[in-house]
């Protein structure tokens, strides 16, 4: 049995998004759709059709640099996503975010 199972998520990968290497879990419990990417992205979409989903992916603020066109240099900051490239750490961030989501909605 494996950990999604576990929580009692049920797979619903289509043939198309296995060919891309794309998972695709469903919770019946909370009605949201979790997915994983071959890219490193993780999401969590509710069943809506105009909304694509929360990213789950870790962030971290990474400075930025540029010239404006007078010359002058400004700088910044940005937010990035940090992408995880192994499926077992994806699948544990879709675990750690179905409980904590399902926590939340209890409230």
């Amino acid at each position: 049995m494996t950990k999604t199972q576990t929580i009692g998520l049920i797979e619903l990968t289509t043939q198309r998004q296995a060919n891309n290497g794309t998972q695709c879990f469903h919770d019946p419990i909370t009605g949201c759709d979790y997915l994983t990417y071959e890219s490193g992205y993780v999401r969590r979409k509710f069943n809506s059709r105009y909304f694509l989903g929360y990213q789950l992916n870790k962030t971290r603020i990474v400075p930025i640099t540029w010239t404006r066109g007078d010359g002058t240099i400004r700088h910044s900051t940005k937010v990035e996503r940090i992408l995880e490239m192994d499926l077992d750490r994806r699948i544990d961030i879709i675990v750690r975010a179905t409980a904590n989501y399902r926590k939340y909605l209890k409230k």
